[in-house]
């Protein structure tokens, strides 16, 4: 089987319900716009759906979808359909005093790496361990990628080697591929447990992946040489 892209999503605010697409662009940074934009404290941290020295825990944050407009401004839908745009007075009221959504500075935002990735058979393994008979359901894992794949965790085999993806006659016509440098295998949180709209808290998934997997699943990639995905596009590792 020819390893082909099924999925494509990017998340304009860190921590939150981003979009799926048909096509996406990646620069040097990563998925254009991925994760550009946080809930940023007055002390500087970000907000998440967990603590640690950059991140404070803010519940709901799942609850929210974030998505650009024709101009490029972040929008934030909130659960009760309000819409919220940078430098609106209802965000602190809404997640604490001097909370403002703020566009990425010097400090990136990403957590490790310009992309994620990860395959479809992986999904289904993990599902297996879960004794599901379904696939983890990928919004769990918020990945930039998804490869249809035959067998679970290939992919972890890419770290280290160059993959090249799309390109001339591959989905998004004529032009050069996009090529990643996978990097390392993507260590999980708590925030694959957490509910979001559409999926209930799941405790499993995390005590799953930390017995079976070493809390990992998927992989990291950085940037060589940036280009345009569209879903059908074929995947080499070289």
């Amino acid at each position: 089987m020819s390893l082909k892209v099924v999925g494509l999503n990017s998340y304009p605010v860190k921590s939150m319900l981003g979009v799926a697409h048909e096509r996406l662009d990646f620069d040097e940074r990563g998925a254009v716009g991925d994760r550009l934009w946080a809930l940023r404290h007055a002390d500087g941290k970000l907000s998440s759906g967990k603590n640690s020295r950059r991140f404070r825990r803010v519940p709901g944050m799942l609850e929210h979808t974030a998505a650009y407009d024709a101009d490029g401004t972040p929008l934030v839908t909130a659960p009760d359909g309000e819409i919220l745009r940078p430098g609106d007075p209802r965000i602190p009221e809404r997640f604490g005093e001097g909370v403002e959504l703020a566009r990425e500075g010097a400090g990136s935002h990403q957590d490790a790496a310009a992309v994620s990735l990860v395959g479809t058979a992986s999904l289904r393994a993990l599902g297996d361990l879960l004794g599901d008979s379904d696939p983890v359901d990928v919004r769990r894992l918020r990945k930039n990628i998804v490869v249809e794949t035959d067998e679970p965790w290939i992919e972890e085999s890419w770290v280290g080697r160059e993959i090249t993806i799309g390109g001339t006659g591959t989905g998004t016509g004529a032009g050069e591929p996009l090529r990643l440098r996978v990097t390392e295998r993507v260590g999980r949180c708590v925030m694959t447990t957490q509910a979001q709209t559409g999926l209930p808290a799941d405790n499993r998934v995390l005590k799953t992946l930390t017995a079976a997997r070493g809390m990992c699943i998927g992989v990291y990639a950085d940037i060589v040489a940036p280009a345009p995905l569209a879903i059908g596009d074929t995947v080499v590792a070289r």
